[in-house]
């Protein structure tokens, strides 16, 4: 038995050992992994190319291999590879387990002069499959490398080679550097220096359009996909300048000069200068056909790349098609060059009058507080030429003080119905009573418009402003009534029927002309929606469904004269989609009149809303008004079905400049829910009140653009103190008068108690109503730079002593009463669980410090129950150095029993020994005893005696030696 234990002991040694080595390579000299080289060379494989793969595949690729895949076109061809499965052990972008490099810009296959030159071009692992490439020279490489761990499935591919002549075509010098002049060629294509595959990082690339004297340019863009950030304005990464009549622009100069001093995009130390020339900049992905016209006979476009970005998880799921939103694709276009594209001589140059650059025919005209004008078609009074399109954006005041419609009247109207359509955005028609609209002006259907103009216009401003097409117009008699803007923004547009389309009938060489006059008409601030008193512009009923809008901006009704109305009555409706849906709303300005900023009982703006279980409006227990006195920002609770915003004002003569408000709903994919903290989506925490009596909770830090929830319950008929050891937000309610909390908040619910915090506070107090409270905390845009740290709480799940229980705590052997000797009866009392006594914090704050009073701090109970923490803290420690002591006794014992089983053995041998000798002796001797005489037989008897006393002795030495 001892021994099986011994071997089955020693074995398990064995296997820890082995498994420690598996685990540890170090125990192991290290093994030179020998490189190997696959090369798909052209004059082998032709043309058409073929396919490739990871080593295995498709079973796993094996451990410790560095493979380099060698792809060798002809001088006046590139390699195209395109990855069909990948699956690689990696996570991006520190792929340190298993990558594939790719290099496109290869000029000799030499990796440690490729790596110095820095002409990898990204590195791949886990799913993330590298997309379309194509090689900026003949050659392209591969650098497969995974270690010595477990590996996975791996890729495979095709692969193919292509003229680089399309590349070629007008490139004056290297590496893309391209000219394309009238004189050469009239039209024609350009593309990035490797689409549609993946373009290189760190270029600038330059492509000048030189027509004759009186010609104009046209580039459209077919396709057009660059990397960009989702939610950002400008282009920080990559991006293509475009810039009309000058090839040598003096913005792009500065531009560059600070992008090589910084060697990074910084908008903000650019020179505010603006130039002429500049039309705008592209990045990210567009939809196509993107159209860009020049006013004379010099356009530039200017391709800039930078380092190869990656987007986060976060910014990856905002987009629909993951594979193209990754893709740094480039572009693709067609150029030409005109001399009988529309003139530009019918649009008035002047303050308010600007033609758009970039555009066809396209103009802006501003208000500036008086405006008022004719607009007329291209080529005026004469017809204008098939297939022109032309916008004009009429854009009146909105501001603060006053808000302009928009209103426009036909003069005259010509346009056949086969050529063009004339659409009014933004609008709604007021009939004159009595005018009749003539039979033969033509209406056209709102769906069919929108299908000529998704297939047939568009071009990079009309993507940056969201229009409404609701009015389309064709036939030869001008549409009757007035056209009112439904905002401060009107859009006309003349769209051609099929622009694309070279086809054109005889007989309609000529087009049609219009001419309309418009002013702008002072009107009160007021957002539409599906209800509003038009007779009584103090009383307004808002509506706002998730359904029809995420995001938008609510604000009151407004005088041209005197700010908001008097005696004003609104109330904003939001709804929203789900019970799983959640509203917020902050405020970009916010200006009630009222003195009295604790009652508010003029002017004011109040909340209420009701939730999916019961059909009872709950008032939100704060008021806002004031000067400054910012409402906080306001995330709905869960389940909330409906929200409202009641306004209200008074009929004095005083009046604030009411406020700007915005809303947005959310999901759980919004970008404001950050993984540092817990969403308002998570479900609420249940916590054991002996288990863990007690916790902390921070903001960890001043994050910037963050909503963070916690909800937190425990077991009925206990409640939570809780204790609110830092705040420090922006804003302030404590000042007077107060700046309230205009970007961030701390708002602490719990059953009929909403507390609402922000500034700096610390030490404060709250004890819940019932057994949960949801601690809610939003950071938006920071209004300053102060150095500030957030919020600090700790909470207690406390034992509320009153009637009920005549004062005492329940189960009074586990808790401690926090307020045995006080004689206030005005104060709630209350206990905590024995184990939080003497922990090092206070919890029957603000009653007392009595659980951490010495007196209540018994030694032994202290020093048990840091020993017994200290157990529990430290049990795998503990259990490990227990295993081993076990495990050396036992050796110990098994070595011991080894060795007196082996001594016993050759003591054995040696008494059998002596026994034989001692019956040798016997056998000589025996002759002898016979001869003693009788008389002795008394001495015989003593020496047997004296015998035994020597045997007894002997086996009591024997069992003394054993031991």
């Amino acid at each position: 038995m001892d021994s099986l234990l011994i071997v089955i002991f020693t074995y398990l040694i064995l296997v820890k050992c082995y498994i420690v080595c598996q685990e540890d390579s170090s125990y192991f000299s290290p093994a030179i992994v020998e490189t190997q080289y696959l090369t798909f060379d052209m004059t082998q494989y032709g043309p058409n190319g073929g396919v490739f793969s990871s080593p295995n595949f498709p079973n796993h690729y094996p451990q410790d291999t560095i493979l380099f895949y060698q792809f060798i076109a002809s001088s006046d061809y590139r390699v195209l590879i395109e990855i069909d499965h990948f699956q690689v052990r990696g996570v991006t972008p520190q792929c340190t387990h298993d990558y594939l490099d790719v290099f496109i810009n290869v000029t000799e296959f030499n990796l440690v002069y490729n790596v110095v030159n820095d002409q990898l071009l990204h590195r791949y692992c886990g799913r993330n499959k590298p997309p379309l490439l194509i090689s900026y020279t003949n050659l392209l490489l591969l650098g497969f490398f995974t270690e010595d761990t477990q590996t996975e499935k791996g890729f495979n591919g095709t692969f193919r080679f292509i003229s680089e002549q399309p590349y070629k075509n007008h490139l004056a010098r290297e590496p893309c550097d391209y000219i394309f002049n009238s004189s050469m060629s009239k039209r024609g294509e350009f593309l990035s220096s490797t689409y549609p595959g993946t373009y290189l990082p760190w270029q600038s690339c330059n492509y000048s359009f030189v027509g004759l004297p009186g010609e104009r340019i046209h580039i459209r863009f077919r396709d057009l996909v660059l990397f960009k950030r989702p939610n950002q304005q400008h282009c920080p990464v990559d991006l293509i300048k475009l810039y009309d009549n000058t090839l040598n622009p003096l913005e792009l100069q500065r531009f560059l000069s600070n992008f090589y001093q910084t060697n990074s995009f910084n908008y903000q130390t650019l020179p505010q200068q603006t130039d002429q020339h500049h039309i705008t900049d592209l990045c990210g992905k567009y939809t196509m056909p993107l159209d860009v016209y020049s006013t004379s006979n010099h356009l530039l476009l200017y391709f800039i790349t930078t380092h190869y970005g990656e987007l986060t998880d976060g910014e990856q799921a905002q987009f629909n098609d993951r594979s193209i939103s990754l893709r740094r694709k480039g572009f693709y276009g067609e150029y030409e060059f005109f001399t009988t594209l529309t003139k530009l001589d019918f649009i008035s140059r002047n303050r308010s009058n600007q033609y758009l650059l970039g555009t066809e025919c396209d103009q802006t005209i501003k208000s500036f507080g008086q405006g008022h004008g004719e607009i007329q078609s291209p080529n005026w009074p004469n017809l204008y030429k098939p297939q022109t399109s032309c916008t004009t954006y009429l854009l009146g005041l909105d501001d603060r003080f006053v808000l302009e419609n928009v209103e426009i009247e036909f003069d005259h109207f010509d346009i056949d119905c086969h050529l063009a359509s004339f659409v009014i955005y933004n609008a709604s028609r007021i009939y004159d009573y009595h005018s009749r609209t003539h039979s033969s002006s033509v209406l056209r259907s709102e769906a069919f418009i929108t299908a000529q103009k998704s297939s047939s216009f568009s071009n990079y401003y009309q993507q940056e402003l969201d229009f409404k097409d609701n009015l389309s117009f064709c036939g030869h008699f001008k549409p009757e009534g007035r056209f009112v803007s439904r905002s401060a923004l009107l859009k006309l547009s003349l769209i051609p029927n099929d622009r694309l389309s070279e086809k054109i009938l005889p007989l309609l060489n000529q087009g049609g002309k219009f001419q309309v006059k418009y002013k702008f008409v002072k009107s009160y601030h007021q957002v539409f929606a599906d209800e509003y008193d038009r007779t009584n512009s103090s009383i307004c009923n808002l509506h706002y469904y998730q359904s029809r809008t995420n995001a938008g901006k609510f604000e009151p009704p407004r005088s041209s004269e005197n700010d908001y109305f008097s005696n004003s009555n609104c109330t904003f409706n939001f709804y929203l989609l789900n019970e799983y849906s959640r509203l917020l709303i902050w405020y970009d300005y916010f200006n009630i009149a009222d003195n009295n900023y604790n009652q508010c009982s003029l002017d004011n703006l109040t909340y209420s809303y009701r939730s999916y279980i019961s059909s009872t409006y709950y008032s939100y227990p704060y008021i806002y008004c004031g000067y400054r006195n910012f409402p906080p920002p306001y995330l709905t609770s869960r389940l909330t079905e409906q929200y409202r915003i009641h306004f209200r004002s008074n009929d004095d003569t005083e009046a604030g400049l009411g406020f700007h408000g915005r809303y947005e709903f959310f999901n759980e994919s919004s970008i404001f829910f950050s993984s540092v903290c817990r969403s308002p989506f998570d479900s609420i925490i249940h916590i054991n009140e002996t288990e863990q009596p007690s916790g902390n909770l921070s903001s960890n830090g001043y994050p910037e653009n963050v909503i963070c929830e916690w909800s937190y319950a425990t077991t009925s008929g206990f409640q939570f103190n809780l204790e609110l050891t830092m705040l420090d937000l922006e804003g302030s309610k404590t000042k007077d008068p107060p700046q309230g909390c205009q970007s961030s908040v701390l708002r602490i619910y719990s059953e009929g108690k909403i507390e609402e915090l922000c500034g700096q506070e610390k030490d404060i107090y709250i004890l819940t109503n019932s057994n949960w409270f949801t601690l809610q905390f939003i950071s938006l845009n920071r209004q300053t730079q102060e150095p500030l740290q957030g919020f600090s709480l700790s909470w207690t799940i406390v034992q509320v002593k009153n009637t009920l229980n005549n004062n005492q705590c329940l189960l009074s052997n586990d808790y401690f009463d926090c307020k045995k000797f006080s004689n206030n009866r005005n104060e709630t009392l209350f206990c905590i669980h024995r184990s939080l006594i003497c922990d090092g914090n206070i919890h029957c704050q603000p009653l007392s410090k009595d659980d951490e009073y010495p007196n209540n701090c018994l030694e032994h109970f202290s020093s048990r129950s840091r020993f017994i923490s200290w157990l529990i803290k430290h049990q795998n420690y503990i259990f490990i150095f227990i295993v081993i002591i076990l495990s050396i006794v036992m050796l110990c014992i098994s070595i011991i029993l080894i060795f007196l089983c082996i001594r016993t053995r050759r003591r054995r041998r040696q008494e059998q020994e002596q026994q034989q000798e001692q019956e040798c002796l016997s056998d000589e001797t025996k002759t002898k005893s016979t001869k003693v005489s009788l008389h002795n037989n008394d001495d015989n008897d003593d020496y047997d005696n004296n015998d035994r006393d020597l045997s007894h002795l002997s086996i009591l030495e024997d069992a003394v030696t054993t031991v």
